[in-house]
């Protein structure tokens, strides 16, 4: 028998039947702009009122929202809130479709990329690229994506690479950036170049001259707390952590060590300290500074002082240094701090120094000399001797604990008072 074939024609419906019972399309836009300068505000609200106007333009369509993040990396959606939120709403009923301006701008990471949208589209909502002209619900859709959000992945990695080139070559001549926002002391001027902000350096000085007084870590930040001190993030709790890494920062007295982290995962953000993987650069004066020198390689040689200290099992606190608690200047009143010096051909040597000759500026620095330690050792000895302690006694930090009062350290001599016995 021959096949026979009948043709059942599709029912036509009028043009006005059902005409009110037809559900608009429910249309959202996420629009993205991937830094927080200034001069892209402009660009991230023309984007939210672009999308806002192009929806509402179509009689068949209805706004179901701007989704909109503001000065985040296209990388990884991890961070972009408003791209979750979007997420959560189709999942939630309350979107039939997707409006985006490019691939780059949905998402830089193919995996990322190529996920979201085959949820959406189990969802059965589609995503529309503008720039690409692509329908995610097409056909050929995901092949075109496949590719393209490849590109756009690879587009983004180069620039990467660009930008670690071009910071690359700006510490070769010099040009750092920091960011002052969260670095406590200073500001920066209309040219951009690092200020120091007077307010926040003094309590930069004050962490450097507590510290070298015999303060710990810990100790300072409370003190800090107590004062009432904002952190550089303008946090009002200080950690001991954070002390020390300001007591360690070369920037301080006007230097920058350059990649001390480093990117190790570009779509992921992953940073790990530099331990020789990257080249760095050390900027000299490269801005001005709030900490001398001098007092800088004293909190080292403290900090040094310390972790040998507590290696050994021995107690750090209080100073071990007694003659810190008993020296005066006989100038300003203030007290002396230990240096420790170096000089060619010999092994270090130590001197004790006026506080405000360190700290002071201008009229309020204090001229008063500095003393060799073995020079104020002698003199223990010979006030000790005088009091009828011992006949031959050699200088030990007991003695300074038991029997010194007070030094006063005058221009041309020096008075000791003991204890009266």
């Amino acid at each position: 028998m021959e096949k026979e074939i009948q043709l059942i024609p599709a029912k036509k419906k009028s043009r006005n039947a059902g005409k009110e019972a037809v559900k608009k399309l429910r249309v959202a836009a996420y629009c993205r702009v991937s830094t927080d300068h200034e001069e892209q505000e402009g660009s991230y609200k023309i984007q939210v009122e672009h999308y806002e106007n192009y929806i509402n333009s179509h009689p068949e369509w209805e706004l179901a929202g701007v989704y909109a993040d503001e000065g985040i990396s296209g990388l990884s959606t991890k961070n972009r809130a408003s791209f979750k939120k979007m997420i959560k709403d189709c999942h939630a009923g309350k979107i039939d479709m997707i409006i985006t301006k490019s691939i780059s701008r949905f998402a830089r990471n193919t995996v990322d990329c190529l996920r979201y949208i085959r949820e959406l589209k189990s969802m059965q909502i589609p995503v529309i690229f503008e720039s690409e002209n692509i329908n995610t619900c097409d056909a050929k859709g995901e092949v075109m994506l496949t590719i393209l959000a490849s590109l756009a992945q690879q587009e983004s990695e180069n620039i990467s690479r660009n930008v670690k080139l071009g910071l690359k070559f700006r510490y070769q001549k010099g040009f750092v950036m920091v960011n002052h926002k969260k670095f406590l002391g200073y500001d920066r001027d209309v040219d951009g170049k690092l200020i120091i902000n007077e307010e926040e350096a003094a309590v930069v000085r004050f962490i450097f001259e507590d510290y070298l007084s015999g303060k710990s870590a810990g100790q300072i930040a409370k003190r800090l707390e107590a004062k009432g001190v904002l952190t550089g993030a303008g946090m009002s709790h200080w950690h001991d952590t954070t002390i020390m890494k300001m007591l360690q920062n070369e920037k301080y007295i006007g230097d920058n060590l350059t990649q001390k982290t480093i990117t190790v995962d570009t779509l992921n953000k992953v940073r790990k300290i530099n331990k020789g993987d990257e080249d760095q650069y050390y900027i000299k004066n490269s801005h001005p500074a709030i900490i001398e020198r001098e007092i800088f390689e004293m909190v080292r040689e403290e900090m040094r002082r310390r972790s040998k200290m507590k290696k050994a099992g021995k107690r750090v606190y209080p100073s071990k240094y007694p003659l810190a608690d008993v020296l005066v200047c006989g100038n300003c009143k203030n007290r002396f701090y230990r240096l420790t010096r170096y000089y060619p051909g010999k092994k270090k040597d130590y001197e004790w120094i006026c506080k405000r000759r360190l700290y002071g500026k201008g009229n309020e620095k204090c001229d008063m000399r500095i003393v060799k330690e073995q020079l104020l050792q002698q003199y223990v000895i010979e006030a000790i001797s005088q009091i009828g302690v011992s006949d031959s006694i050699d200088y030990s930090d007991d003695l300074v604990k038991n029997y010194i009062k007070k030094i006063m350290i005058f221009d041309d001599y020096v008075l000791v008072e003991t204890i009266e016995l």
